[in-house]
């Protein structure tokens, strides 16, 4: 592992926006982890990530299953590894629709969208704490910020904005050098993914969707997504303390407001 470059983690970083993460962190010249439940995902990705760009290594990881955090950090341990960065994009609305779903469901939701990314980032950060500088990336989603999917995921994206907000700021008191930032995509197209499937199966519904609820009337790249999280893990992101970025393409409608009342 190349002792000079700062070592990156992606959480669900095989397939989709957790891989274009990977790809980019490597061409930034980071050492990169990352993690999956997929044992032929994480060997395809290494095939791909070029020799010369550093150290790529994956770790098959099942949020859902695995005891969370803790075997995480066992394992990058075993490694020889310090995580400098940690980017928290473990997601799914695990097709729970319902608002009345029953409370096991809401559970599970709550736990991949939002929990693990708390579990995670509590067996990372005494590292960062320790070294004086680290860099968090959250991967919410504009469904965090007004109603924009099914409610149980709804409401975990809005529990790990939030969460940002919150330990983002205590970070920026604390322990200044250690920046907490979340990125909240709108619609974004992957490869194999939802809007992926939904444009061969059903393109009437997309076109009209992209009519009534986007501004620019096109998926966003995944590209435009993964240039904000290079720039939110370098040192250039020191001002960024709690900050959530919308990456939506004016598609949300939401917005933050801050009232600051000074006491008597």
């Amino acid at each position: 592992m190349g002792k000079s470059r700062k070592t990156a983690l992606v959480t669900g970083g095989a397939r989709g926006l957790g891989k274009q993460f990977v790809l980019e962190l490597l061409r930034d010249g980071h050492n990169v982890i990352f993690t999956s439940r997929d044992h032929a995902a994480i060997a395809e990705l290494k095939s791909e990530a070029s020799s010369d760009e550093g150290f790529c290594e994956g770790i098959v990881w099942d949020p859902l299953r695995d005891q969370g955090g803790q075997d995480l950090a066992r394992e990058v341990e075993v490694m020889g590894a310090r995580v400098d960065v940690l980017i928290n994009n473990v997601g799914h609305t695990l097709d729970v629709t319902s608002a009345l779903a029953s409370i096991n469901e809401w559970e599970m939701v709550l736990r991949l969208n939002f929990l693990i990314h708390v579990d995670v980032t509590n067996n990372f950060l005494p590292g960062m704490q320790a070294n004086g500088w680290g860099r968090i990336v959250n991967i919410t989603s504009i469904a965090g910020l007004e109603v924009s999917g099914p409610a149980p995921f709804n409401s975990a994206k809005a529990a790990l904005t939030a969460y940002t907000r919150s330990v983002g700021r205590l970070m920026a008191i604390e322990h200044p050098g250690i920046v907490m930032t979340a990125v909240a995509p709108g619609i974004v197209v992957t490869p194999g993914g939802h809007w992926d499937i939904l444009s061969e199966s059903n393109p009437g519904h997309v076109e009209n969707y992209m009519k009534q609820r986007t501004a620019l009337g096109r998926f966003g790249e995944m590209e435009e997504i993964s240039g904000i999280v290079s720039f939110l893990v370098s040192e250039r992101a020191s001002f960024f303390h709690g900050s959530i970025i919308q990456v939506d393409g004016g598609q949300s409608r939401g917005y933050f407001s801050h009232t600051f009342l000074e006491g008597p």
